[in-house]
């Protein structure tokens, strides 16, 4: 759907009180929000009343990208017999993601592993924290030009007004320019991560704790990869300094996966997690959203943040499949 459909969409929506659910989308679970043992993993999700489970590609129980082929046989196997699917993969990019200094080539061989695992599992979808990323500079807003009827009492000679008004618009927005050699790195390892996401035949959703999503908008547009999206967080719309329909108008069309977190919103764009339905995301607002930008993919829980993980993800299931019924 164009931008253009989607605020038309959108728009629609905010006139109306009726929610059409999106019976096409489907529920998963962090595994580790389940079990530490992958084992035991399927019989847990299936009993809470879920179809899929994302698993970390790298975790102290089990290193999917080792496994060998009759592993991963054994893994696709355990998953089925409980009528599980496997939403695919995540990896995180650390603290430092791909700044300069770190070992980019390490982190590209450990990522090209987990490209290959979910490719090899027949689930092409690995989602990626990439870390900290190169904010751009805020995008300047025209400001509206100043007549001589606005200026009330105030007589300007004939232009002035004009004038300050055309200055106002030509300053450039407040903030600082992209760090060159940080983007430089980063636009350089998503170029070659694209190679390689083509070559396998998987899906990268990029999502960053660390930044925002106007940083994620220009390394998706500086890599035009079809591989690549996002990984939308509802926490992360909280936090944002764009509105959600911002968000949703400039990058709903490159969804690829959803998180299913909430949060509570404090002031300064603090967050504290909540369970699903508990905080401050509008779900029935966010699902009317996320039909509208066409997605009919996965929304999976992720309550790790939690103190009883598998309680919250319970509640949250059960949320999210009324609203989807």
């Amino acid at each position: 759907m164009t931008d253009e459909g989607l605020r038309a969409s959108r728009q629609r929506k905010h006139h109306t009180s009726v929610f059409m659910p999106n019976q096409s989308l489907s529920l998963g679970v962090v595994a580790a929000a389940l079990s530490q043992d992958p084992r035991a993993v399927p019989v847990r999700s299936r009993a809470a009343g879920f179809t899929g489970v994302q698993f970390d590609a790298y975790s102290a129980a089990l290193n999917l990208p080792e496994l060998s082929v009759s592993g991963r046989r054994e893994f696709l196997r355990l998953l089925s017999s409980q009528d599980q699917r496997l939403v695919g993969l995540r990896w995180d990019a650390g603290p430092k993601g791909l700044r300069p200094g770190t070992d980019v080539d390490q982190a590209l061989a450990r990522l090209d592993r987990v490209l290959e695992a979910a490719a090899g599992l027949q689930s092409p979808l690995v989602c990626v924290d990439l870390g900290p990323l190169p904010e751009p500079p805020p995008e300047s807003k025209p400001k509206p030009k100043v007549t001589q009827e606005q200026a009330g009492l105030i007589l300007l000679p004939e232009g002035i007004g004009n004038e300050r008004s055309n200055e106002s618009q030509e300053q450039p927005p407040a903030g600082r320019a992209v760090d060159p050699s940080f983007a430089s790195q980063v636009d350089g390892a998503l170029a070659e991560l694209g190679r390689r996401a083509d070559r396998y035949g998987t899906t990268v959703a990029f999502r960053s704790d660390l930044a925002s999503f106007a940083a994620l908008e220009r390394v998706l547009r500086k890599a035009n990869c079809p591989s690549f999206g996002i990984d939308l967080d509802p926490v992360a719309l909280l936090r944002d300094a764009w509105e959600t329909d911002e968000v949703l108008s400039r990058l709903g069309a490159q969804i690829r996966h959803v998180r299913g977190r909430d949060a509570t919103a404090g002031a300064d764009r603090r967050t504290k997690p909540a369970v699903v339905g508990q905080g401050d995301t509008n779900w029935e607002e966010l699902l009317a959203d996320l039909d509208a930008a066409g997605y009919s993919g996965w929304i999976t829980v992720d309550p790790i943040e939690l103190s009883d993980r598998s309680a919250a993800a319970s509640q949250a299931r059960e949320k999210l499949a009324k609203l989807l019924l």
